[in-house]
């Protein structure tokens, strides 16, 4: 039986019945032993405790909730975002592998940051709010340490016609780099300098996306060894990971895939899919 704290931060409470009946299910029953709200969390003893479960956590964000609990002593390594007891395919067992593993994701655009995020995990990957055209992506996979051990120079500012702003580009030997989420140059370059040292080259995750057969097989033929493409159409590649283009009406393939980063929803178990590159589909499609 799973021993249960509860550390209220916020009002909202919309996971907590999911969280519960989850860790329930999967561990034959959970104890409650206490319940504190903001710092009175200080006051309980969590020795005894396996899951410190984080009520309203989303609202608030993990990494603040995170710095509060190293404030208070609490242990981290027994905190629980409410949220994510609800994502499909969790399992206690599988998400603390996940964290534990250092994983690092190396994305083409948004989505790795995005589904870092959805799952509480940190940025281990300067490759966060940033996009690269796809061929400057695979040129990039082609050699990545050699790629980052070049500067980032600015070439160029572009504006965003959503957004409303202007951001930099940037050249990164022969490819560039669009800080799209970084109007500041200055802030750009200063976040991708504190990511790099982050990255941990014995467990990356490698993600794109192409509606193009060709672009698939180059990129299914890079050496990497958990590598996903999400693309629109049936393919027998190891690397090719199919989302009907239909799953969504009115939306473009990127933005289903973006989408699929945020739980909107998941097509796959994302935890299978960072911890082992493993295919297990959570929908018929």
């Amino acid at each position: 039986m799973l021993k249960v704290l509860l550390w209220v931060v916020s009002k909202d409470k919309r996971y907590l019945d999911g969280a519960l009946k989850t860790l329930e299910r999967q561990h034959d029953g959970i104890e409650l032993v206490g319940a504190a709200a903001g710092e009175e969390i200080s006051a309980v003893d969590s020795a005894n405790v396996d899951v410190v479960i984080v009520i309203g956590a989303k609202e608030i964000g993990m990494s603040k909730i995170t710095q509060a609990a190293r404030q208070l002593r609490l242990p981290e390594e027994k905190l629980l975002g409410d949220w994510i007891a609800c994502i499909p395919g969790f399992t206690l067992g599988k998400y603390r592998r996940l964290q534990h593993s250092r994983l690092s994701i190396i994305s083409m655009d948004c989505f790795g940051g995005l589904l870092s995020h959805t799952l509480a995990l940190p940025f281990r990957s300067p490759f966060a709010n940033l996009r690269m055209e796809r061929p400057d992506f695979l040129t990039f996979l082609s050699n990545p340490r050699a790629y980052l051990e070049k500067e980032l120079v600015f070439k160029e500012k572009y504006f965003h016609p959503v957004r409303k702003y202007y951001y930099p580009i940037f050249a990164l030997g022969d490819v560039s780099v669009r800080m799209v989420h970084y109007p500041n140059p200055e802030k750009a370059v200063t976040k991708w300098e504190q990511r790099k040292p982050r990255i941990n080259w014995y467990n990356l995750f490698v993600t794109t996306f192409t509606d193009d057969e060709k672009i698939l097989e180059q990129f299914d033929a890079l050496p990497y060894g958990k590598k996903v493409c999400f693309v629109p159409f049936k393919s027998d590649l190891d690397s090719a990971w199919y989302i009907n283009p239909k799953a969504v009406e009115g939306l473009k393939f990127w933005e289903i895939v973006h989408n699929f980063a945020r739980g909107i929803p998941f097509y796959y178990d994302p935890f299978d899919m960072l911890l082992y590159g493993k295919k297990t589909p959570l929908i018929d499609m």
